[in-house]
């Protein structure tokens, strides 16, 4: 007999209905049907799908459904032989997350492999989490509570995406399409792991799939993310390596050397999306933290202001005025009065809308344990926020740098879409976290804005999390 384990994660706090069942091959239940409570957050739980080695012409399956409408149904199935899915969720840069009329629902998996040393689960993960409308959760909230309305944009909670503009991979496959880029982009990957040995050659073969599992933390659109809550991007906009440059003139969002999303299609999309929900603020962080040479990627000031100007000329959003961390200490309802709804709150080095920021992040993050992750968040203080514009509590862990070597080698020998090491650690992450800020966020101040950023942008973040926290810090 062989078996496959699954680890599930659900949160269901909308008006529809989330059920979930695993079959295994022989038609029995690994995990009855259950409907997913409102209560509590999260219903997290394992099964095991079990396979008769005589039964190779049949599989066993996962599957999740809602009774939204329209109604969604995900099932994923099992091969018996190697234990590899298909479905749905097999491939990862392919599971979008639903936007309704009045719901959301995201949701993703993590194929786990056979490999040892890598230190990421063996088991599965699935997580799913649906969600009332978030596309205008800041109005809403606003609207039904007057401490909310007339509180300063410092006291709220921001859900955020970390490394926004990794979805996009449109770049890289430019690269890939030109014979001297494409082997230049292999020895630059390659050089990340030159402790292991000469990988460049099996790097090479599979150089999208390393990317993807090594680069992308975001697998949704910025006007899906914004429509799933999300109020804060971090964009970290540069220039590619001199190698590239003629391949990819513009500035990228960078990702250490790997160009995701334009800036100028996120600014393209930030204000677009902004001119059609006039409730809503949204505060972006410039940065060019991790780029791997900062001498020839940085941009600069002007290139940041100038194309910022021509976007805004370009999408008719001149009259969107921009916030700076002048403004946070403005209310909600000022702000929305008088149409500052862009923050800017950026890296002091860039000199444009500087911003300074304490933040949990460290080198503990790369870890696999989310304890280690409480325990970082757990370390923020009041006096720390002293004298800060924004708090920000990074929220995902950065598998990919434990056990580098073993992990990049697991990726070069799976057959999977859907195996990245920064998603085997999201649900996990999520079901320790976000329980830990409804509970600890009051410990820190009220007036100093907070920004939650977590790969895999989700709505549950904002739904469930981010304006409970508001509502607290709004109050009396």
């Amino acid at each position: 007999m062989v078996k496959k384990n699954f680890d599930y994660y659900f949160i269901n706090s909308s008006p529809y209905t989330l059920e979930a069942q695993a079959e295994n091959a022989d038609g029995s239940y690994a995990l009855s049907p259950i409907s997913v409570p409102s209560t509590p957050l999260i219903t997290a739980g394992s099964c095991e799908i079990t396979f008769e080695t005589h039964l190779t012409h049949s599989s066993g399956d996962f599957q999740f459904r809602t009774d939204t409408l329209p109604p969604h149904d995900f099932r994923e199935s099992i091969n018996p032989l190697t234990k590899a899915t298909s479905g749905p969720l097999e491939d990862m840069m392919q599971t979008p997350s639903v936007i309704g009329s009045d719901f959301s629902l995201s949701y993703g998996m993590f194929d786990a492999g056979s490999e040892s040393g890598t230190g990421l689960t063996g088991n599965d993960q699935i997580y799913a989490y649906l969600t009332p409308s978030q596309q205008n959760w800041m109005g809403t909230l606003a609207a039904a509570h007057p401490d909310v309305r007339n509180a300063p944009f410092a006291s709220f909670a921001l859900p955020g995406a970390h490394d926004a503009g990794t979805f996009d991979l449109a770049q890289v496959d430019k690269l890939l399409g030109d014979a001297a880029a494409h082997k230049a982009l292999t020895e630059a990957v390659s050089s990340w792991f030159s402790e292991a040995g000469d990988l460049t050659e099996w790097i090479g073969r599979m150089l999208k799939h390393v990317i993807v599992g090594e680069a992308v933390t975001q697998k949704d659109n910025v006007s899906t993310m914004l429509d799933l809550g999300c109020r804060y991007f971090d964009f970290r906009p540069g220039h590619v390596l001199a190698p590239f440059r003629s391949i990819l003139p513009d500035l990228y969002h960078i990702h250490t050397l790997i160009p995701g999303q334009t800036y100028k299609g996120f600014i393209t999309d930030v204000l677009t999306w902004l001119l059609a929900n006039p409730t809503e603020i949204v505060a972006v962080h410039l940065s060019t933290s991790g780029f791997l040479e900062h001498s020839t990627m940085d941009p600069t000031t002007e290139e940041l202001k100038s194309q910022f100007m021509e976007v805004q000329q370009t999408t008719g959003a001149t009259s969107i005025q921009i916030g700076s961390a002048a403004d946070l200490q403005t209310s909600y309802s000022d702000l929305v009065k008088s149409n500052r709804r862009l923050f800017f709150l950026n890296q002091p080095s860039l000199n444009w809308f500087p911003a300074t920021s304490y933040g949990s992040y460290n080198s503990s993050y790369e870890t696999t344990d989310p304890q280690v992750i409480l325990n970082a968040l757990g370390a923020m203080t009041e006096s720390g926020q002293s004298g800060k514009d924004f708090t920000v509590l990074s929220l995902q862990a950065t598998a990919t740098g434990q056990n580098k070597i073993n992990n990049v080698i697991a990726l070069l020998r799976s057959f999977s879409k859907a195996d990245s090491p920064l998603m085997s650690t999201k649900p996990m992450m999520d079901c320790n976290t976000y329980p830990w800020l409804l509970d600890n966020v009051c410990n820190l101040r009220n007036d100093n804005l907070l920004a939650l950023p977590n790969d895999f942008v989700d709505n549950a973040l904002a739904g469930s999390i981010a304006s409970v926290l508001t509502l607290q810090r709004c109050g009396p």
